[in-house]
């Protein structure tokens, strides 16, 4: 059987990723994330760069959170933890369950920036 981590990883897919163990704050359990990392970086390297959704709906969030509707098998609406931005071991990505949109990308990339840039 192949594990999810030996098909395409690509930027703007949502998985399932095992965030266990967390500590302290960190976001843990298994739940949907956004691969942030290049299609061609995932091909190399042993880890990718996630962002984690939760459930828990902050409105107005913004550059910290962007909401992300249910779609797919995303089965509940929820915001994209832009914050919590992490690299981890391919081996945790699980399932794959939905896409985000090019526009959503986007509007993710730019608070990214915003963030980092600030």
């Amino acid at each position: 059987m192949t594990e999810p981590w030996e098909t395409e990883l690509n930027r703007g897919d949502i998985y399932l990723v095992d965030f266990n163990p967390a500590k302290g704050k960190e976001i843990g359990k298994l739940r949907p994330a956004i691969i942030m990392s290049a299609y061609e970086d995932n091909e190399i390297l042993d880890t990718i760069i996630v962002i984690p959704l939760s459930t828990v709906i902050e409105k107005d969030a913004k550059p910290y959170r962007v909401h992300i509707a249910k779609r797919e098998k995303l089965l509940k609406d929820s915001d994209a933890c832009i914050n919590e931005i992490r690299a981890l071991s391919k081996t945790r990505a699980k399932q794959k369950i939905a896409n985000l949109t090019q526009d959503e990308l986007e509007t993710i990339q730019k608070c990214l920036c915003e963030i980092i840039l600030q």
